[in-house]
């Protein structure tokens, strides 16, 4: 489908009628889709930034090298959905219903998870720069380049994870559990007291923890 202007709103639904399953390359920029039914559609290669998906229903779609930045996902249904390779920055997903649903390779600068259910949902090789998300379980999960950096991550479970060239960096870590999750190859960065509390039970390496020390003005001789 061709890109177009306030028209393609009706002309991606039409489509949809009659069958068609898969966009691509369309631009459906800053547009109207509140309230509709999506459900196992995919969008390939899409523009859909700044849309308006307020109670939408995803279920089962797929966004594969979609730009959706500023777009808004409050109270969505999105079970089973995948995001790859997709702009989400500045997102707005609270009071949304994402159980099972994955990002990969995405970037969610800015993102809102507030009062989401995110039973499930996983995420891999992310960029969560300053993004706030609660109630995420990666228990026994091996987390691979995932950026944290000033995030605000709230309950939390990475009990027995493993993090893999990942970042901690300025994030705001409130009621996280971190038993026996690999800390080794994250950047934890400058921590305060209250933050590397947070981490009670964390496997860190020798130089970390003299960073650590370090931190709060004590030497490792």
């Amino acid at each position: 489908m061709a890109s177009g202007g306030s028209e393609q709103r009706t002309t991606m639904l039409d489509a949809i009628e009659q069958g068609i399953r898969t966009f691509e390359g369309i631009d459906a920029s800053g547009l109207d889709f509140s309230r509709l039914d999506l459900t196992g559609i995919s969008f390939q290669r899409c523009q859909f930034a700044g849309c308006d998906f307020t109670a939408a229903t995803l279920n089962e779609t797929r966004w594969t090298g979609c730009r959706l930045g500023g777009a808004t996902f409050r109270s969505v249904e999105a079970l089973d959905s995948q995001f790859e390779a997709s702009d989400l920055a500045n997102t707005d997903w609270s009071r949304s219903r994402l159980a099972r649903t994955r990002f990969t390779q995405c970037k969610l600068t800015g993102a809102n998870f507030a009062e989401s259910g995110l039973i499930g949902t996983e995420f891999a090789e992310c960029l969560l720069v300053s993004t706030f998300l609660p109630k995420v379980s990666f228990r026994n999960k091996t987390l691979l380049r995932m950026d944290f950096s000033d995030a605000e991550l709230r309950e939390c479970d990475f009990r027995d994870a493993t993090f893999e060239d990942c970042s901690l960096r300025g994030t705001i870590l409130r009621n996280c559990r971190f038993e026996r999750a690999d800390l080794r190859s994250c950047d934890l960065g400058a921590l305060d007291l209250a933050a590397a509390a947070t981490l009670k039970g964390a496997i860190i390496s020798r130089s970390q923890a003299t960073d650590l020390l370090s931190n709060f003005g004590l030497q490792v001789l």
